[in-house]
């Protein structure tokens, strides 16, 4: 663990943490060029947060990271992969869980240990749900995130072209839970 670590608990969401995630998303949540936030995705990921479905038809499984004073510093969610990252990867969506919407405060983001919690716990709970592997994409607008994901996953996996739209390609790894 990190030296500079803090003392993380991570649970399942409830709706009274939305209102101290949105200031989370829109930190990470911004136009690549122009660093504007993106409105429309900070509500459709409180959408999902609410239990919502995706465009794949999802629903996502949202844990969050407290800090020792109960403050919410981050969040990771979690539900089977669709059909690109199934193909992508050569797996039955029965067997893979997909991590998705990761995000963790900007005060809290490096070294800190909250993502390591939350990713353990997201493990945990693929593990739990019956799967053999957590499938992990990333796309353009995080690049910060690979080297983390390059250290906490088994395996990168090449890129899905065109993932996030033309010409944003979404960095693809691989971790055994079993």
């Amino acid at each position: 663990m990190p030296l500079n670590s803090l003392a993380v608990t991570v649970r399942t969401l409830v709706d009274g943490d939305i209102p101290a995630l949105e200031p989370i998303l829109r930190q990470h949540v911004r136009d690549r060029y122009t660093g504007e936030i993106v409105e429309s995705e900070v509500q459709l990921i409180k959408d999902y947060m609410r239990r919502a479905p995706d465009n794949a038809g999802r629903i996502r499984h949202y844990l969050v990271a407290c800090d020792d004073t109960g403050q919410v510093v981050g969040c990771m969610a979690v539900s089977h992969p669709d059909v690109e990252m199934t193909n992508h990867f050569a797996t039955n969506a029965g067997e893979s869980v997909e991590l998705l919407n990761a995000f963790v405060s900007e005060e809290h983001f490096r070294g800190k240990g909250v993502g390591r919690a939350l990713f353990e716990a997201v493990c945990a709970y693929g593990k739990d749900c019956g799967a053999r592997y957590l499938l992990v994409n990333s796309g353009p607008r995080y690049p910060e995130s690979w080297g983390f994901y390059d250290r906490v996953c088994d395996s990168e996996h090449g890129f899905i072209q065109h993932k996030y739209g033309e010409g944003r390609h979404a960095k693809t790894w691989k971790k055994k839970l079993s």
